[in-house]
């Protein structure tokens, strides 16, 4: 029996020029569709799903993806962006248990929140984008 190649399970992503994917194990599928026993929950649905970052004028945006609890079928996705590596601050945040929903938000975020060609000022950024979970 043909198997299908692993990279044909990715999710399909838009994003910007400016943006830099240094890994990417998003997965075309939908965390309450599978059963308990189904694999994914062990290979796929784990705290590094997805990392990138872009850099402007000295500053360092990056976008993680992460399963919480790793492995865990109770678990939900969690999308952040980060700033010069402040992972204990976020700027922004969600929380979901929809691969859908979670590829909106990071679009939403690399289109209409993150621009390319200037640094974020965090104070304004912070007021204008509050974080949601």
């Amino acid at each position: 029996m043909d198997q299908k190649p692993w990279w044909k399970n990715l999710q399909p992503l838009r994003l910007r020029p400016c943006w830099s994917i240094v890994w990417n194990k998003l997965e075309s599928l939908e965390p309450d569709d599978l059963t308990e026993d189904d694999p994914a929950w062990q290979f796929t649905l784990a705290p590094d799903i997805l990392y990138m970052r872009k850099q402007s004028g000295g500053q360092t945006v990056a976008i993680d993806l992460g399963w919480y609890p790793d492995g865990d079928p109770a678990g939900a996705y969690r999308l952040e962006a980060i700033l010069d590596d402040n992972w204990e601050n976020p700027i922004l945040e969600c929380t979901s248990r929809s691969t859908r929903e979670i590829v909106e938000t990071m679009e939403y975020w690399l289109f209409e929140c993150l621009p390319c060609s200037q640094q974020v000022d965090e104070k304004s950024f912070r007021r204008r984008h509050p974080n949601r979970k």
